[in-house]
């Protein structure tokens, strides 16, 4: 009773003082933003803000393409497609089929490709995480170039030294339901699959 009492009392003062708006618009944004604050994350952006913060504007991937050596040092942000993963003494090396970003660094389609890139990363990445075709975005800097032969000739391509890496999750397609357009009497919903009227009207 006594604590009815003291909710009541501060509930009337807060009437008269003409609070009771701001109490309540209050209370609501704090709800929204408890409830909104890990949808935001989920969109947020994979590399962080200190590292894009250094990167600043992104290089076209084009001009890296054709002057490594002129961005060498410089703090790049890139993605796409893993094409194959070496090991090596004290780490591990990434050959990427390059994608433009979208707005949270996630590669965009393979088709917008200009070209390929290597990742270096100081660590061991497993071939059976990093596999054949799955996303990748890295942030790091541009180390230099690295050679590679593709169809009898040799290429160079820019080295990327990794600071962060993000690997995007495997896409998954659901399965539809089976509905066999041969079989009028098929369906999912009955016992065993399939379903005679006749049957069901006389079970002997």
């Amino acid at each position: 009773m006594a604590g009815n009492r003291t909710a009541s009392a501060l509930w009337n003062s807060a009437s008269r003082s003409g609070k009771v708006g701001a109490i309540l618009t209050g209370l609501i944004l704090s709800l929204l933003l408890s409830f909104s604050g890990p949808s935001l994350q989920a969109f947020a952006a994979v590399i962080s803000q200190q590292l894009r913060d250094e990167a600043g504007i992104s290089v076209l991937f084009e001009d890296l393409l054709t002057f490594p050596q002129e961005y060498r040092g410089r703090v790049v942000i890139l993605g796409g497609y893993i094409l194959e993963i070496q090991s090596e003494p004290g780490g591990s090396v990434l050959t990427v089929i390059q994608a433009p970003l979208d707005w949270r660094n996630k590669p965009k389609s393979p088709d917008l490709s200009q070209g390929r890139f290597f990742v270096t990363a100081d660590r061991f990445l497993d071939p059976e995480v990093y596999v054949k075709g799955r996303r990748i975005t890295v942030g790091g800097r541009v180390a230099g170039v690295r050679k590679q032969s593709v169809g009898g000739a040799t290429y160079r391509f820019p080295t990327i030294e990794a600071q962060e890496l993000h690997l995007w999750p495997k896409k998954t397609h659901p399965v539809p339901p089976y509905y066999p357009s041969y079989d009028p009497w098929y369906d999912p919903w009955y016992p065993w699959g399939y379903s005679y009227p006749w049957r069901d009207r006389y079970p002997y």
